[in-house]
């Protein structure tokens, strides 16, 4: 987990780096980082502070697996953050498969209140499909019929092969399958 200095320090290498660029953007990810949100809101406060006097303009996102969401951390984030990113692997039986029995029931009305206090917009609910839910169509209509208007659903990543969840060549023809279904949903 990033501490606040080297966060700081982050921002002032942006900030050095960016030249006569003013926009600048900053993603809090990897882990879980509402697990380090002091530092993530010491480092806004910082960089809000650098913008003024850089002539930069600042803006954050977020992503979170929705686990530590609460009233107070919502205000924050939709004060703060130009876009949020809900984590999310698919349906009920995905998502608990991968992150755990019971996690689904435990985020879903988060996602769907803070998308709601965003007015349906600056955030998207992100998917992964591996091995185990090659459908992942049906993810993205499920998160559709739950009101979402901003849905990404990405391949599972992995540094290490040989987990049972990892996209392998013989699934090619499924998952370009899958994404034709989209394109026609997509268009009705």
């Amino acid at each position: 987990i990033m501490d606040a200095d080297t966060a700081k320090k982050a921002i002032d290498f942006l900030i050095a780096s960016s030249g006569k660029r003013r926009n600048l953007e900053v993603d809090f990810f990897g882990g879980e980082p509402l697990m380090a949100l002091d530092t993530v809101k010491e480092t806004v406060r910082y960089a809000r502070k650098q913008e003024k006097l850089h002539d930069k303009n600042f803006r954050f996102t977020i992503t979170t697996n929705g686990i530590l969401l609460d009233d107070e951390t919502d205000r924050f984030i939709n004060e703060e953050m130009s876009n949020v990113v809900l984590s999310i692997d698919g349906r009920k039986e995905v998502n608990d498969a991968m992150r755990g029995k019971g996690v689904y029931d435990q985020i879903l009305p988060k996602f769907k209140k803070l998308a709601d206090e965003r007015g349906q917009t600056n955030y998207y609910v992100r998917g992964t499909f591996t091995a185990k839910n090659l459908d992942f169509a049906n993810d993205v209509l499920h998160f559709a019929d739950l009101g979402f208007q901003q849905t990404s659903v990405e391949p599972v990543v992995e540094d290490e092969p040989g987990h049972d969840y990892e996209l392998k060549r013989e699934h090619l023809p499924q998952i370009f399958a899958e994404y034709e279904r989209l394109a026609y949903e997509y268009v009705k």
